[in-house]
């Protein structure tokens, strides 16, 4: 038994005995930050070694923070991070408590307040996370309807439980006037919800600059786009996943915008492409045996990419920060219907020439799940090697390892 798993042992034995064991993960985080600071994986080149450190220290923040602030994915952070809040998104913690393997208890202690089985695992993690108090308790909620049906649900349920002040955006569906305009009045309310739980006032030539920060993050990102058709760097499924934490929740931050510039240079100064890249739809099953045997610094694949690392790459208003964040949210093409999804991926593909495509259809996940044989239909077309794979990217039990294996060779096979 290696550290990893003793202080894994630990923290769930205090779960089954109902003890507090927040202040056992502060203390893990806190040495895990410090780890990846000062012993780095030589492996990675430095853009992932700055990653790896960032995306700690944002998790530390968020976990522990006096100003932390729970959210979704697509929620607007640049409104929280121009308050000067640590936000962190139910993916990240639930992704983490999932590599220190406490999923098991986690999810168990999520059912046996009725939440149903087939619920995404991402979410349920992140709920028994909060019911074994776990989780330092944030300042307030703040959730998108954007893409994913389980954030109402589970924000709503951990606003009533713990009595924490939550604010939602509804999001529409389709671009237009009215909605823009509907979206605009909601992030003003939102602006004043979050003046009244902090106390402080919106400074609008912050949010503005953090807009501009991400116009230029938005430049380097198509940049990367380009030369991964070309170029290949080591890496691994964990790091396309740690890029969702710059790609989204702190894409206005300097240290983002630091990070993307020292991974266009990295890829710059890589090898030619000699291995078969493969480029991923929606999530990555980081925890998953055979695709961390498969992808994590392998010498005939290579990781091209995953599509909701680049899901907006449209310029912003900077002069109205309102205006551009209704924008993002309204535009981002996997907030519409199917049509809109697909032509954007396709010109993704058509930027970084994938030799294959896999989607991974997160358990429980129903957009993603239900847009499987359309994506078979539409890659068959572009004559690209496709397929699509059930994996619970969280909950390791629910995962029939063999079967997948055979899934994966097989499909490696038929492009060789």
């Amino acid at each position: 038994m290696n550290y990893l798993e003793m202080y894994s042992t630990v923290i769930n034995n205090f779960l089954k005995k109902n003890k507090n064991a927040y202040n056992l993960l502060k203390l893990g985080i806190f040495i895990g930050k410090n780890y990846v600071k000062f012993f780095p994986d030589k492996r990675l080149p430095k853009s992932l070694r700055y990653l790896h450190q960032i995306a700690f220290n944002w998790t530390y923040k968020g976990m522990t923070s006096k100003r932390c602030v729970w959210v979704n994915l697509f929620a607007p952070a640049e409104i929280l991070l121009a308050f000067n809040l640590d936000p962190i998104f139910v993916e990240a913690i639930s992704a983490f408590l999932s590599g220190l393997g406490l999923e098991d208890e986690l999810i168990l202690r999520a059912e046996s307040f009725g939440i149903s089985e087939s619920f995404c695992s991402f979410h349920k993690v992140f709920i028994g996370a909060v019911l074994s108090n776990l989780l330092k308790k944030p300042k307030f909620l703040v959730a998108t309807s954007s893409i994913c049906d389980a954030n109402l649900n589970t924000f709503r349920f951990i606003s009533e439980n713990l009595k924490i002040p939550f604010f939602f955006l509804d999001v529409p569906r389709e671009y237009s006037k009215e909605a823009k305009n509907y979206l605009k009045l909601q992030l003003k309310e939102l602006i004043s919800f979050v003046e009244k739980e902090t106390g402080s006032k919106l400074d609008l030539h912050k949010l503005s600059r953090i807009i501009q920060i991400e116009n230029q993050v938005r430049s380097q990102m198509k940049e990367c786009l380009k030369l991964l058709g070309k170029k290949q760097i080591p890496t691994t499924l964990t790091f396309e996943m740690f890029m969702l934490y710059t790609s989204h929740t702190f894409i206005g931050k300097e240290k983002t915008l630091k990070f993307y510039k020292m991974l266009v240079e990295d890829l710059r100064n890589a090898k030619a492409r000699d291995k078969k890249g493969v480029f991923f739809i929606h999530t990555l099953p980081m925890f998953e045996e055979n695709f961390k045997n498969l992808f994590n610094f392998n010498k005939d694949l290579t990781i091209i990419g995953m599509d909701l690392n680049y899901d907006f790459l449209e310029e912003l208003p900077t002069d109205d920060p309102i205006e551009a964040l209704s924008i993002k949210l309204l535009k981002n093409p996997y907030n519409s219907n199917f049509e809109k999804r697909i032509e954007h991926i396709k010109k993704l593909i058509s930027l970084t020439s994938p030799d294959a495509v896999i989607q991974v259809c997160q358990m429980g996940c129903k957009q993603s799940i239900g847009c499987s044989m359309l994506f078979k239909e539409e890659f068959k077309k572009l004559d690209i090697p496709f397929t699509f794979i059930d994996v619970d990217c969280v909950n390791k039990k629910n995962n029939n390892h063999g079967q997948i294996k055979t899934r994966l060779e097989a499909f490696f096979e038929s492009i060789k």
